[in-house]
């Protein structure tokens, strides 16, 4: 496993952070008010979760300003920004009391929905796992009774460093998360960008890193059906650069098994270098949005001790691959991941 996280009390972000805007109170204002008037739609009805998404981006267009679409438009683009924050983003004017159960309250409104899937838009497609919560495009990300103690989004102890669907094939991963804060008592957020790793690791190191000698688990939040399935044995690299010299990272929360010797001793290191390095520290607080990419990043969280309810949503761009392996509707966003394991 990657080390737990240790750090101390948070800040609002680290001076590294890629970027952070803030979007004014009448933008505010006049977005809250127009997403008052959604419904969120039952996200099984394929027809009516398009029609939402075709909704909000619409709105989203209408009231982001100009430098705000700019700065989307990097983080979407294959070689734009690792993160980025966005603050005064609208809330629900009402928000009923954390979900201890992990799911979204039926009695909730629409309007951190609605910006969600307003700022990714048109820009990527979101997504979801059938075997992580109950298959649900927009998730729930609090504390839940019983789950405390996991390495999860439900749990409250720190989160290890991170990136998510490590232990698929890098097609069937998330290019990229969304968080969104509804609620959250100074709870960081911590993130490691793979450029980091790499101007921090000896070249040694990253010679191992880079070959296919990690096998990575299924994460804790996915369902014990799917994750005590067998699935074929993938070898991944942890740390490499892309075709276009790009830093990219994958590495599970859970466990990660090396193939040899050479890696058991290389991931020591790495996990070492994570401990060593200073990661942004960003507190998503009532209407703040950060957005990542996947395999750009390591993300981690500090042990909760308050409240905290975050919202998340993955996303692509493109769900074509995952389609075609799953032979499913052209509407579809959720897939089972044993399937894609297997295609």
């Amino acid at each position: 496993m990657i080390p737990q996280v240790q750090a101390p009390l948070p800040v609002s972000l680290h001076p590294q952070a890629s970027g952070r805007l803030r979007l004014s109170d009448r933008r505010r204002e006049a977005w809250l008010n127009a997403a008052l008037a959604l419904e969120y739609p039952n996200y099984r009805d394929l027809d009516a979760w398009t029609e939402f998404r075709a909704a909000t981006a619409r709105l989203a267009a209408e009231h982001l300003p100009a430098g705000i679409h700019a700065a989307l438009e990097q983080v979407f683009s294959p070689r734009g920004a690792e993160y980025l924050i966005i603050e005064n983003l609208p809330v629900d004017t009402q928000l009923p009391p954390v979900p201890l159960d992990g799911m979204r309250p039926a009695q909730k409104q629409a309007v951190s929905e609605a910006v969600i899937a307003g700022l990714i838009g048109r820009r990527a497609e979101i997504f979801s796992y059938a075997n992580e919560k109950s298959g649900s495009p927009i998730h729930e990300v609090a504390p839940v009774r019983g789950l405390e103690l996991t390495q999860s989004n439900a749990g409250r102890t720190p989160m290890e460093y991170h990136t998510d669907g490590a232990f698929l094939p890098p097609r069937f991963r998330p290019h990229g998360l969304l968080l969104f804060g509804l609620l959250n008592v100074d709870t960081a957020t911590l993130v490691l960008t793979a450029e980091q790793l790499m101007d921090a690791a000896p070249p040694d190191l990253l010679a191992v890193l880079e070959k296919p000698w990690y096998r990575h688990a299924h994460p804790a939040s996915f369902s014990r059906d799917a994750a005590s399935r067998p699935s074929p044995v993938l070898w991944r690299p942890i740390l490499w650069r892309d075709e276009n010299t790009t830093a990219c990272v994958a590495a599970a929360s859970s466990a990660i098994e090396p193939r040899n010797t050479t890696a058991h001793d290389a991931l020591h290191e790495f996990r070492k270098l994570c401990s060593d390095l200073t990661p942004a520290r960003i507190v998503i607080e009532p209407g703040t949005a950060l957005l990542f990419r996947n395999d750009r990043v390591l993300h981690g969280r500090q042990a909760v001790s308050g409240s905290r309810w975050l919202q998340r949503a993955y996303f692509t761009s493109s769900l074509r691959p995952f389609r075609e392996a799953t032979h499913s509707d052209a509407r579809d966003f959720c897939f089972d991941s044993q399937a894609l394991l297997q295609s």
